[in-house]
């Protein structure tokens, strides 16, 4: 009766754990840290999508507000942990020093943390009478 390759069919030996636990090894050291960067990765797309969510959400309700009402100030980003928003209404939209009428430029802006670093989405419109 032939047996194959092994001539041995006792068990595993000793060189083939000690190969198995290299090629593990070799895997784990390889993806590990691709892994862990793409973790990293998604976190900071999360934030900053929820920070430009922020910021359009606020845009869409500057559009919805009465045109004598609209005024510069700061706002809450209740999904953007650690942001902080501002909007800023500029009536003088072509920078020549003279406030132009019926039409102003609405800057919305969220400050989120990054690893140490303040990062920001901005968000510009004109809003006419």
């Amino acid at each position: 009766m032939r047996r194959g390759i092994l001539k041995n069919s006792r068990g595993v030996t000793l060189t083939e754990i000690i190969i198995l636990v290299v090629v593990v090894a070799v895997f784990a050291i390889t993806f590990i840290p691709l892994v862990t960067e793409n973790m990293v990765a998604n976190t900071k797309a999360k934030t900053q999508l929820a920070a430009y969510e922020a910021a359009h959400q606020k845009m869409e309700e500057l559009r919805n507000t009465s045109f004598d009402t609209l005024a510069s100030g700061a706002f809450q980003t209740p999904n953007v942990q650690g942001g902080s928003g501002t909007v800023t209404i500029t009536p003088d939209i072509n920078g020549d020093g003279q406030d132009e009428q019926g039409i102003v430029k609405a800057d919305v802006q969220v400050a989120y943390p990054d690893r140490g670093q303040t990062k920001t989405v901005t968000l510009t419109t004109f809003i006419a009478q």
